[in-house]
């Protein structure tokens, strides 16, 4: 089948969906607090995560690079006041802050994350912007934003890595998973629109399809504005990891690769803005589902100050 018609089909399938109140998932009426969360990011820490993640010049599983990928992150994350940071899963170490709850729906969890392993038909040269630089950048900035406020559920955001040899630290995660985790939300090759399209897929399956429609209730709401299909795209990242172990789980994907698993993959191919409105549609959706706290039960944490960071010089192969 044509893709144009693959295309037009999965709109027309997502935009069909039945409202979030249908689905028993709440959160179907606009909050100005939800809102003003959302303008909180901010594509110039995309745009900066992003190029010091490429900067590595390898992220592939098991270099130097992707070692120190993975201390530029966690450093990152120890940053941001209020959250309790630890690596995962031994040598495969996947990099997990966590915002604690303050409800009494404090022990459930909801995830979010994106692997930050690169690959590249030179894994020497595999800069990994667009795949997945980006989505890494945008759970940074989630967790930078979020951790200003005060949710009922735990949240945990995620650094995964192994992704691309097999999706073994988000299987590790899963599999070992110890509390109830009511939500996961991936991003992967989440930040590519060259020719400005404004497509976004949605993947998710059964259990996962209320929030899916609420997703695209919410890109209608507060803006976000995406043409929306629905699973044109299996995906194979670390969503699976979730959805074969019985959690929600869905992930965001653009329309094509583009420059992946290649050299080429560098920052001049990432589109921040399309990749900002993508972390607002997911941050609209976490906070739902997390439970953000009104404003009487105030910020959990005084609110994350801009960090200027030293980034990683441009290696000398890229010209």
């Amino acid at each position: 089948m044509p893709f144009f018609v693959l295309l037009v089909a999965g709109v027309a399938v997502l935009l069909a969906a039945p409202p979030a109140a249908a689905t028993g998932i709440p959160g179907d009426e606009y909050d100005p607090g939800i809102a003003a969360m959302l303008a909180e990011i901010d594509e110039s820490e995309l745009r900066d995560t992003t190029y010091a993640l490429q900067n590595f010049s390898t992220r592939a599983y098991g270099t130097d690079g992707n070692r120190e990928a993975g201390a530029y992150l966690a450093a990152r994350f120890a940053a941001i006041p209020g959250l309790e940071v630890e690596s995962r899963g031994g040598e495969l170490n996947n990099i997990v802050a966590t915002l604690p709850g303050s409800g009494d729906g404090s022990e459930e969890v909801v995830v979010v994350g994106a692997h930050y392993d690169s690959t590249s038909t030179d894994l020497t040269r595999a800069p990994g912007a667009t795949d997945n630089g980006c989505g890494a950048a945008i759970v940074l900035e989630l967790a930078r934003v979020m951790s200003g406020h005060s949710f009922n559920r735990t949240v945990e955001f995620a650094f995964w890595n192994a992704e691309e040899v097999g999706c073994l630290g988000s299987i590790d995660y899963a599999t070992n998973a110890a509390a109830p985790i009511v939500f996961y939300l991936n991003y992967d090759s989440a930040c590519y629109d060259p020719l400005n399209r404004s497509v976004l897929d949605i993947v998710s399956d059964e259990r996962s399809a209320d929030i899916a429609a609420l997703m695209a209730d919410y890109n209608a709401l507060y803006g976000t504005n995406f043409a929306l299909t629905e699973n044109i795209h299996s995906c194979a990242s670390d969503h699976i990891s979730f959805r074969e172990r019985g959690y929600p789980a869905v992930t965001t994907h653009c329309e094509e690769h583009g420059p992946a698993h290649t050299p080429d993959d560098t920052i001049d191919h990432v589109s921040f803005g399309y990749a900002q409105r993508n972390a607002r549609l997911g941050l609209a959706v976490l906070a739902e589902m997390a439970g953000v706290r009104g404003e009487d039960a105030g910020p959990a944490v005084p609110k994350t100050p801009m960090v200027v960071w030293e980034i990683p010089s441009w290696p000398d192969w890229v010209g």
